[in-house]
């Protein structure tokens, strides 16, 4: 679990931006804790009955985002890409070079992996992003607070996309708004989950994003025979992924 007051700290002392409402900081934020020990569908469970949300919803999302898989390595500790972070940062500016230095100095030198400045926006089972764009809106270190509890806590991941899953089809978000197509509104939770992944609303991407996760949803995807051997290639640079190994062999 990550410590309950670097998360709270971290979380809460962000600036408050008024395109939320006061709720979102007042009371969803300082609930989001990670406190949870277990396998991974009991964090799937523990995060679906802490706010509210379908396990299964929860399951699907994780499937599309990672696989099941909160953080995956090479032997180097270089991460494997959509295997727990993803959406690479890959034209360098001040802003992410500020950023990607930042991150590096908890456990990993991303840097050095693929350069100054570059490095990935996003980590967990559920794709949950660390990135802050200075143009959304400045923090610390352009970075939004939940690194690396992102990348270390697989409870921390869950508990984050649920807590924002609520607090969208609550109606809290209100920058959706004139983001896309239609109005955002409360009581949409298929239109959060396109939202969680586009950061717009119900755009092309986010409905394709939704017909993704829908399909996962209605196949159970997550309960296929051949779901648990699913793992990335070894790589000829790299080496076998962590999960190869675990998952027996890299034939």
């Amino acid at each position: 679990m990550p410590p309950k007051r670097a998360v709270r700290r971290a979380l809460t002392s962000l600036p408050r931006d008024r395109s939320y409402a006061r709720r979102w900081y007042r009371w969803l934020l300082p609930r989001v804790t990670g406190a949870h020990v277990g396998t991974t569908d009991s964090n799937i469970q523990w995060a679906a009955c802490k706010w509210g949300i379908s396990d299964n919803l929860l399951r699907a999302i994780a499937v599309h985002e990672s696989t099941w898989t909160q953080y995956d390595t090479y032997p180097s500790g270089r991460c494997v890409p959509n295997m727990g972070c993803g959406d690479m940062i890959t034209e360098p500016t001040y802003a992410s070079r500020k950023y990607c230095a930042f991150i590096s100095q908890a456990g990993h030198n991303y840097e050095e992996d693929y350069g100054r400045g570059l490095c990935p926006e996003t980590f967990s089972i559920a794709g949950v992003k660390s990135w802050q764009d200075p143009a959304w809106g400045r923090m610390p270190h352009n970075q939004n607070g939940t690194f690396p509890f992102n990348r270390n806590s697989t409870a921390f991941a869950l508990d984050y996309l649920s807590s924002f899953l609520r607090g969208c089809y609550e109606g809290w978000v209100r920058w959706l708004d004139n983001t896309g197509h239609g109005r955002y509104a409360a009581g949409d939770l298929w239109g959060c989950v396109g939202a969680w992944y586009a950061g717009a609303w119900k755009t092309p991407s986010a409905k394709t994003y939704i017909s993704l996760v829908r399909g996962d949803l209605d196949n159970r995807t997550w309960l296929q025979p051949d779901f648990p051997y699913e793992a990335p290639p070894c790589s000829d640079e790299f080496g076998c992924p962590r999960s190869r190994v675990i998952r027996g062999g890299s034939g």
